[in-house]
């Protein structure tokens, strides 16, 4: 079972370690940063929401800059300077007793996350080659949501503790994972050599990311696609409670379906998106989960309790494997479609659309869809819809390369 989830190729099965590592951190970071500073700082949980939203805020403007970095200096010197800033980011909120020292770090640490991420996909494209590199990304998502699960299992054992010191171990020792990954991603990279041979569209390419129409397109309708992340955490918690009139444990009992349904399908699913035809094949099928997910949601407003339990765990099974199919449509396509002699770059937009959503997605789905209700999913559907119309019209009109053809067959 844990072999078919890893990575084929030793390189890939040492990332995969440090990106378990950097997810329990990660995880860590996520359940217990809030709550300690609003509970132990005494920094006001309003306050505390607009620093992050600074700092994703930021996090828009960081990645462009970096990837243009990598030109210079190469993708993995950079990576793991990235990674270095994450474990001193992470180490220095045990320095952080006050509101601003909080938004500074948090600005850091959130602007080296999201640098970090799509520097990681083209490692990954240059270490595992055409024929591993979507499995392996596939394989990295498991493995992430494994390391998440056990990050909040760790946290969740430290705030039984109450104390302020557990707190502040906790932050140190994440310091010291992030830069454990560091290590980990030098021993995967040493002496590796490239086998990004993966040939760019055939047509004269734009002399800038800015300039390529056709790559901005797609980018803009993932980003609109990604807000399936915003329903999963977000709405979903809030609809069991506000809507359905069920405990909050429900809505976490849901959250850990996803993540087994995650770990069960996601390396599966990568090999049916090998080239952009099989890449579009899984974004339409993709749609159809996501509508399927919303549609059930929207009918748990009144009921029986089990029935209500059982029309949310089928959305929230349906949104799932919609979010995995999407995520490996997402990054053949973005893969695919870039200039390989700026693929860090072209990598680098692409994410935006994660930390964009992260802007929008929370507040339409608490502005509007919670609020509306069934004609508020309906909205969201046909957002999805609508993006991959999009996202099929831009990528009409590329001229498949001999290997791709041969992928998507």
């Amino acid at each position: 079972m844990l072999k078919a989830l890893l990575p084929h190729s030793r390189r890939g099965r040492v990332l995969a370690l440090g990106a378990l590592i950097d997810a329990g951190a990660t995880g860590v970071y996520l359940a217990v940063a809030t709550l300690y500073f609003v509970e132990y700082v005494r920094i006001p949980a309003t306050s505390v929401g607009v620093a992050i939203a600074i700092a994703n805020i930021f996090g828009l403007l960081v990645p462009m800059p970096v990837a243009r970095l990598t030109q210079s200096l190469g993708v993995t010197r950079v990576y793991i300077a990235l990674l270095a800033v994450r474990g001193v980011g992470m180490a220095a909120y045990v320095l952080a007793d006050d509101y601003w020292r909080y938004l500074v770090v948090t600005c850091v640490f959130t602007m080296a996350s999201r640098a970090a991420l799509p520097l990681l996909q083209v490692l990954i494209g240059q270490m595992e080659g055409e024929a591993d590199r979507t499995r392996t990304m596939a394989s990295m998502r498991t493995v992430n949501n494994i390391g998440l699960a056990l990050g909040f299992l760790v946290a969740g054992l430290v705030q039984m503790m109450h104390t302020h010191a557990g707190y502040l171990v906790l932050f140190t020792l994440c310091g010291a994972a992030f830069a454990l990954v560091a290590v980990v991603t030098v021993r995967a990279t040493k002496g590796a050599v490239s086998k990004d041979v993966s040939a760019p569209i055939r047509e004269r390419r734009a002399s800038s990311v800015y300039r390529d129409g056709r790559f901005i397109t797609v980018a803009i309708a993932n980003a609109v696609l990604m807000m399936h992340d915003s329903m999963l955490f977000i709405l979903i918690p809030l609809w069991v409670v506000q809507r359905s009139g069920l405990s909050a444990t429900t809505s976490s009992t849901l959250l850990v379906l996803n993540t087994v349904i995650t770990v069960l399908v996601q390396v599966h699913v990568a090999k049916y998106a090998r080239g952009i035809n099989g890449a579009m094949r899984m974004l339409r099928w993709s749609i159809v989960a996501l509508a399927a997910a919303g549609l059930l949601l929207g009918l748990t407003d009144d009921g029986e309790k089990w029935q209500l339990i059982a029309l949310l765990a089928g959305a929230v099974a349906l949104l799932t494997v919609g979010e995995n199919l999407h995520a490996v449509a997402g990054w053949e396509l973005s893969f695919l479609l870039s200039d390989p002699e700026k693929r860090a770059q072209y990598l680098s937009l692409f994410s935006l659309g994660y930390t964009g959503q992260h802007i929008v997605g929370p507040v339409l789905m608490t502005a509007v869809v919670l609020p509306w209700g069934m004609p508020g999913v309906l909205v969201v559907i046909g957002l999805f819809v609508a993006a991959a119309v999009v996202t099929s019209v831009a990528v009409k009109g590329y001229v498949p390369d001999h290997d791709d053809e041969k992928a998507s067959t």
